[in-house]
C-alpha cells in the first residue's frame, strides 16, 4: 500500500487557513474604515451640522452623539411655583446653570442676556437657572436683573434637583435643546453667548 497522498492535497489544506486569514483581514479593514468615517463625519441633528460651531468662543461645545430627553425634575419658575423643562417644548432652549458665587457665571451672564434680547421669541429662549441657596434667592434674583438688564427671567434650583440629572460637571454649564426637548449640545465653562458664532449656532438649531 502506498503512503503517498494525492498530488495537490497539501496545497488545498494550506489554502484554507490562508483564505480564512484574508477574509478576517478584510473584515478588520472594513471595520477600520467605518470607524474612520464615524470619526470624521460631523454629527448632525435633523440635517444641522452643529459640530462646525465647536470653535472660537464656542470651542468647548460638545455635540450630543445620542440625544437624550430632558429630565422631568422640577425647579422654581419666575413666580416661585414649580416648573419643568418640558414647559418649553416647542422652543429651542438654552439652559444655563449658574450661581452668584461663580465668577465665570457672572462674567458670561450679560452675553446670555444679549442673546436673549437678540433672538428670544416664540422659537427660542434662554433659561438661566440659579443654584444659589434658598436664603440667597433674593440676592440672586437681583443680581440676575442687574447682569441681564431685565432680559432674563429668574429660575431657581436651590436643591439642585435639576442639576444632577443634567450631569453638569461644574458651573456655568449651558445645554442646548431642540423643540422636542432633546439635547443637541452643551458647553461647560464660560462662553460669549452673544457672539456671531453663538447666534449662528442658535439659528442652526432653529432651522428644522
Amino acid at each position: 500500500m502506498s503512503d503517498e497522498q494525492p498530488a495537490g492535497k497539501d496545497n488545498l489544506v494550506s489554502a484554507k487557513p490562508k483564505k480564512a486569514q484574508w477574509v478576517l483581514l478584510g473584515i478588520l479593514l472594513i471595520g477600520v474604515l467605518l470607524y474612520g468615517l464615524y470619526r470624521i463625519v460631523p454629527i448632525s441633528h435633523g440635517g444641522r451640522d452643529l459640530a462646525a460651531f465647536a470653535a472660537g468662543p464656542l470651542k468647548g461645545l460638545e455635540i450630543a452623539k445620542d440625544p437624550v430627553p430632558q429630565p422631568p425634575n422640577s425647579f422654581a419658575g419666575p413666580d416661585g411655583t414649580p416648573t419643568q423643562l418640558s414647559a418649553f417644548h416647542g422652543k429651542v432652549v438654552l439652559v444655563n446653570l449658574w450661581a452668584t458665587w461663580c465668577a465665570p457665571c457672572v462674567t458670561e451672564m450679560p452675553t446670555l442676556a444679549g442673546l436673549q434680547r437678540a433672538m428670544g421669541d416664540q422659537d427660542f429662549k434662554v433659561v438661566a437657572i440659579s443654584v444659589d441657596r434658598e436664603k440667597d434667592a433674593a440676592k440672586a434674583k437681583q443680581e440676575l436683573a442687574e447682569l441681564g438688564k431685565g432680559s432674563l427671567a429668574f429660575y431657581h434650583d436651590p436643591k439642585m434637583a435639576i442639576v444632577y440629572p443634567l450631569k453638569a460637571r461644574g458651573f456655568p454649564t449651558s445645554i442646548l435643546y431642540d423643540r422636542d426637548g432633546k439635547e443637541l449640545a452643551r458647553l461647560a465653562g464660560e462662553a460669549d453667548w452673544n457672539s456671531p458664532e453663538a447666534r449662528a449656532l442658535i439659528q442652526a438649531a432653529m432651522a428644522d
